[in-house]
């Protein structure tokens, strides 16, 4: 079968039809060993359907800059967390409910500035077994952590993502609360979609895998009701010309919180657009990161 006819079938057969543990928060004056010191999974952590978003993770040349900027832009609180010596991490809140974490950059990461999604895999090893033989480049792990394994690859195109043994905060999620939802932007969605599924168990049909459904020109993953991720051709908005995940938050005000990034030295991408409901915008933060900024 060629590769034409591969992707004219996925798209009929994806049709849509009628039819734990918490992240430690470490006290001030505490110390306490680091997280990836090989430390064995928390067994009370929640696990997610396999292939589903499990968490989100920015990396930055300045965290404090950068926590200001989301706190006074999007209404995040922080906490800081336990990290590698002269690397500052924290875990990002909003009204409670887990964002993702901050932490700076450094030259061994190997990883780019930046919003990081993160999947769930029963098996950290074999999902980056399965990457290897998909020519996907790993660039960070396999490590062990509080929860479990985990490791940073660059997919297709080179869209940096992490697969996780499973979530370090059971409250996160993806559709509900402050984060949105999570799009790949992408020269071929069906190319995309055949190697994430290989990898991430979208589409297969097995018990506890994500389905798949192709929208209006786009691959729609859904965990039962919830959009998991969107798979959409084009470049992702603020890169260049690049193909990436790009994370959607979600604000009580796009206007606000367009003139709030402005004042604190972000830059806007695609001005508001959408009825007052479904407004949305793409901005960016001081470092020149995209995000995009939905009505909730």
């Amino acid at each position: 079968m060629s590769s034409r006819q591969e992707r004219g079938g996925l798209r009929d057969r994806w049709r849509p039809r009628e039819t734990g543990r918490g992240l430690r928060v470490v006290p001030p004056g505490e110390r306490r060993r680091p997280a990836d010191a090989g430390a064995a999974p928390a067994p009370s952590a929640a696990r997610q359907a396999t292939g589903t978003p499990c968490w989100l993770s920015l990396t930055t040349r300045d965290v404090r800059a950068a926590e200001r900027f989301y706190g006074r832009v999007l209404g995040w609180c922080h906490v800081p967390l336990l990290g590698s010596p002269g690397r500052a991490r924290s875990l990002l809140l909003k009204d409670g409910a887990p964002v993702g974490t901050i932490s700076g950059t450094t030259r061994d990461l190997g990883v780019h500035a930046g919003w990081l999604p993160y999947f769930a895999v029963g098996d950290v090893d074999d999902a980056v077994a399965r990457l290897h033989e998909r020519g996907a480049t790993v660039a960070v792990g396999p490590l062990s952590g509080d929860a479990g394994r985990v490791a940073v690859v660059a997919g297709p195109e080179d869209a940096v993502f992490g697969v996780r043994q499973q979530a370090p905060d059971a409250r996160w999620t993806v559709g509900e609360g402050p984060v949105a939802r999570l799009e790949l932007c992408t020269r071929d969605v069906f190319a995309a979609a055949l190697f994430y599924g290989g990898v991430l168990g979208w589409g297969s049909g097995r018990p506890g895998c994500c389905a798949v459904e192709y929208v209006d020109e786009r691959i729609v993953v859904r965990d039962g009701p919830r959009t998991a991720a969107v798979l959409r051709g084009g470049t992702a908005p603020g890169t260049g010309g690049r193909h990436r995940w790009h994370a959607c938050f979600r604000v009580a005000d796009v206007d606000a919180a367009l003139a709030a990034a402005l004042a604190e030295g972000g830059r806007v991408i695609t001005p508001p657009v959408g009825p007052r409901h479904r407004r949305q915008a793409v901005l960016t933060d001081r470092e020149g990161i995209p995000f995009t900024v939905v009505a909730d």
